[in-house]
Order: structure tokens, then C-alpha cells, then sequence
């Protein structure tokens, strides 16, 4: 077993009850701890909830919260709401796409970036938002994603594309 799981695994069970109501709460530490699920945390709740790996699994799939793969250093989400949407978080999201070569809930290949996207953040008026790292940025502008990001250590080239032929 990977030792930060067995050091995070050697105080969960004795703080949980060897009961299917401690999945979640179970997984949410561990994902705390961790950063993420990795496959011998699963194994070790369900060792623990004398439960299948598979049950286990499933139960942390079913819920968005949860991730399976390791996160980059730095978390970049952007809110897809429809506030901010319409007032650029659409193209926000595309730049950052284009320029970290990454899908929305994946990760750079140098582990530095994960790019997440959310269906709302709750604070349209505030909009559009990007989060890094935990912090909550507010009305980010193509300039204001430059220095996020950069921040990151990721440059992202947010002026316009010139169209092919132009």
C-alpha cells in the first residue's frame, strides 16, 4: 500500500465505523487527505466497510465530486453557468483548452494543471469566474487569464486567433 494511503488509512479507521453509512464520509477524507481516489484507498475503505472494491467504486463514481486521478500541482475551474457564459467564461475555457492542450477534468502531461469546469459557482453577478488553486477570481477578463495562469507556470495566449486565409 502507497504510504501516504497507509498514514491516512491508519487514522480513518478509528475515526469510522466499520458501517456503509462511513462510505462517503470515507471517501471524502481520504480524497482530503490525498488529493484524490487512488485505487488503494478504495481497497482499504472497502477492506475496512467489509465491502467490495467494486461497491465502493461505485458509489464514488456516482458523484462528481470524487476524482481517480492524481490532480496537477495547481486546479484551474472555470464556471460554466450561463452568466458566465455569456460574458465570456465560454471563451475563457476554449483558451484554456487550446493552450494547455487539455480537456475540462484532465491534467496536464507535466502534472502541473488540472482544468475543471462547473456548472454553476453561485455567484453570477461576480461573473465570469475562474478558480485557481482555491481562490476565487471574479469578472476575469482574456488579460486577467494571462496572469492567473502564468501564475501556474502554464503561459495561456488569449488574443484573438487570426481565421485561416485572413
Amino acid at each position: 500500500m502507497d504510504p501516504a494511503v497507509e498514514k491516512w488509512f491508519a487514522e480513518a479507521k478509528t475515526e469510522f465505523s466499520p458501517s456503509r453509512s462511513s462510505t462517503i464520509p470515507m471517501l471524502q477524507s481520504a480524497q482530503t487527505a490525498l488529493g484524490y481516489l487512488p485505487r488503494d484507498a478504495i481497497r482499504a475503505i472497502a477492506r475496512h466497510l467489509g465491502s467490495a472494491p467494486a461497491v465502493v467504486e461505485g458509489v464514488a463514481s456516482f458523484y462528481a465530486q470524487f476524482r481517480f486521478e492524481k490532480p496537477g500541482r495547481h486546479r484551474i475551474t472555470v464556471c460554466g453557468g450561463t452568466a458566465c457564459y455569456v460574458r465570456g467564461g465560454g471563451k475563457l475555457m476554449d483558451d484554456l483548452q487550446a493552450d494547455l492542450k487539455i480537456a475540462p477534468g484532465k491534467t496536464t502531461a507535466d502534472g502541473a494543471v488540472t482544468l475543471e469546469s462547473v456548472a454553476c459557482f453561485g455567484a453570477c453577478a461576480l461573473a465570469p469566474i475562474v478558480v485557481l488553486d482555491g481562490k476565487v477570481n471574479g469578472r476575469v477578463n482574456s488579460a486577467a487569464l494571462r496572469a492567473l495562469v502564468g501564475a501556474a507556470g502554464k503561459p495561456v495566449r488569449t488574443a484573438r486567433r487570426k481565421k485561416a486565409g485572413a
